[in-house]
């Protein structure tokens, strides 16, 4: 397994209209992204299954970087869901966290870990 991916949530209330707003208040939206900020993978905290994977359909294969406006319109034009505003916010926050890391920062956002690296202070000096 590579690990040269990325993962970002986000979270938003659902509205009081959905089924099952009142055992889980909030949705959640996951994705996996390349280097290149494609979306591989997608999932949500929806209750059905039908609802989940049609979400993921509609933005796999997208780019969380350059397509931002088409991820959004397509889920505003096809997912006709009641937790539609609730995935839209929850999307919103994941291009939050896209933009402050590694994906858009760059080297800004820190080098990549590694088992090797020493721990900081904890050198001996004689």
């Amino acid at each position: 397994m590579k690990d040269d991916g990325f993962l970002f949530s986000g979270y938003a209330r659902l509205p009081q209209d959905v089924s099952h707003q009142a055992l889980y208040k909030r949705v959640g939206v996951v994705i996996e992204v390349d280097e290149a900020g494609i979306i591989l993978d997608a999932s949500t905290s929806l209750m059905m299954d039908t609802a989940r994977e049609f979400f993921a359909k509609l933005i796999v294969g997208r780019s969380v970087l350059n397509e931002r406006p088409e991820i959004e319109a397509v889920i505003r034009y096809r997912y006709r869901g009641h937790s539609q505003g609730a995935l839209l916010s929850a999307l919103g926050k994941v291009f939050e966290s896209v933009d402050q890391s590694p994906l858009v920062l760059g080297q800004a956002a820190g080098p990549l870990p590694s088992a090797k690296q020493k721990d900081s202070g904890t050198e001996t000096y004689g």
